[in-house]
Formats: structure tokens, C-alpha cells, sequence
């Protein structure tokens, strides 16, 4: 009798291995979400990216390359794109987009103070194709977000949460943006206006207009994350700083001394 059942139990095992192994083995070809599109909002996001991926020497010589990034969407701040090198296999080429995406996630810090949600790297674009639905992918551009500020008091506060906002800062005009706590409530929405390539004005309403600021902002590229930092005053003059793309922690370590 008990020979019968663990043999089913190690059937039952195998069959599990088996299928965790096919997901992560499933080709590009096997994927029923559609090819990727070089102006689709994740490669807007990153455009570094967007230019390996479609354009460089990197993917003229791959065979297999793959895309990672945070999921759910709201924690696409951060992404790895991975290609063949030498023999590699497309799952191999998958596997190494994940674990550098998750190492680059992790070296920033925790998450806990921006998000309600357990952010953790996914395969999202394998060989041009999505291997996940595409209404799970960003719309827009998204960061953790910490707003720092003076109240009335001379007291040092902090908003955290995510932002959300159009991709292409810096060469549209005008790019409007939102920022929610952790709960998921919109508390904040302003305007990033462009006067340079990495640069130029910002506006901040926030708690339906009982707090506001305005100044000026920059885009920041490279270590520790490429990120936005807008610094300005309120309307009684104290100051304000808001920091897109970094963790709180690490926002507050770095940008928080107001």
C-alpha cells in the first residue's frame, strides 16, 4: 500500500519540476502575448535599454536576448537586459536577465517604505516577444518616491510613496505626474516643465492644495540608480525636496538634509 502512494507522491513531484522548468524553458516562439515594439512604454522608460536591444552591437550579434524588470508594474524603476554570449541558451540568456535584475533591486535598498507590494524581478521580453501579458506592463513611467519638506513648525517632514509620470522627461514640453502614498491614494500631482536635455522647472500640489511647491529639477544618470531630484520652496518660502527613483531609505540618506 505504501509503494503505490509514494510513487504518486513522486510522480505527482516530478510532474511539478517538470512544469516549473518548462516555464522558465518556454521559448519566445511558445509565447501567446505578442512581439515587443521598440516605442512600447518599458523601452520609453529606459532608453539606454532601448538602444542596446534594437540598435547595438550587442543584440546584431545575440541570438537569444531577454528583458527583467520589477513586477508588479508599479515597481518598474530598475530593469536588466541580458544577451547571448558564446553558447548560451535562451533560457540560460532568461535566467541571467532575472538574477541581475533582482541584484541590482536588492543593492538599493528596501522597498518597504514605497510600496504595499513585494517587488521581485520578472521575465517580461524574451527575443523580441512578451512572455507576460501585456496589460500587467507598465503604461507609464514609475519610481519610488520621498518628498521632503519643512512645516509651518520648521519640522523636517516625508511623504513616501510611488510616482507616476510621462516617460520621455526631457524632450517633451511638458510632462505631468502623480504620486501615491503607500496605500495606493493619489495624495500629489504637478508638472515637470523641460528647459534642457536633463533639466528644467517643476510644480507640486499636494492634499488637495493644503501643501504645494515649486523650483527646479534635474535627471541624474548612473550610480546609485538614475533618478530625479526637484528642489524648490513652498509658498511660505520653507524648502522642499522630491526625490523619483531611489528608495526612501536611500533618498533620505542621500537627498534628506534640508
Amino acid at each position: 500500500m505504501l509503494r503505490p502512494i509514494l510513487a504518486a507522491i513522486l510522480a505527482a513531484s516530478l510532474a511539478l519540476t517538470t512544469l516549473a522548468a518548462g516555464v522558465w524553458a518556454q521559448s519566445a516562439a511558445q509565447s501567446p502575448y505578442g512581439k515587443a515594439n521598440r516605442r512600447d512604454p518599458v523601452f520609453l522608460r529606459f532608453p539606454e535599454m532601448a538602444q542596446r536591444y534594437w540598435v547595438g552591437t550587442d543584440t546584431m550579434a545575440a541570438s537569444h536576448k531577454s528583458v527583467a524588470v520589477p513586477m508588479p508594474k508599479q515597481c518598474a524603476f530598475v530593469y536588466a537586459d541580458a544577451y547571448t554570449r558564446g553558447q548560451m541558451s535562451e533560457r540560460e540568456v532568461q535566467e541571467t536577465a532575472v538574477s541581475n535584475c533582482n541584484r541590482h533591486l536588492a543593492a538599493l535598498g528596501p522597498l518597504g517604505e514605497n510600496y504595499n507590494v513585494n517587488c521581485a524581478c520578472k521575465l517580461v521580453i524574451s527575443d523580441e516577444t512578451y512572455v507576460v501579458p501585456r496589460d500587467t506592463m507598465p503604461d507609464q513611467a514609475y519610481g519610488p518616491s520621498s518628498i521632503f519638506y519643512r512645516d509651518p513648525n520648521g519640522n523636517v517632514a516625508r511623504l513616501n510613496g510611488v510616482a507616476r509620470y510621462g516617460a520621455l522627461i526631457g524632450h517633451d514640453r511638458s510632462v505631468t505626474f502623480s504620486v501615491e502614498n503607500v496605500s495606493g491614494e493619489t495624495v500629489c500631482e504637478g508638472t515637470f516643465t523641460n528647459e534642457g536635455t536633463a533639466n528644467g522647472r517643476f510644480s507640486l500640489s499636494c492634499f488637495a492644495g493644503k501643501f504645494a511647491g515649486r523650483g527646479t529639477y534635474e535627471s541624474r544618470l548612473g550610480a546609485p540608480n538614475d533618478h530625479i531630484v526637484a528642489r524648490g520652496q513652498t509658498p511660505a518660502g520653507q524648502p522642499v525636496v522630491m526625490v523619483i527613483g531611489l528608495p526612501a531609505q536611500l533618498a533620505a540618506n542621500t537627498y534628506g538634509g534640508i
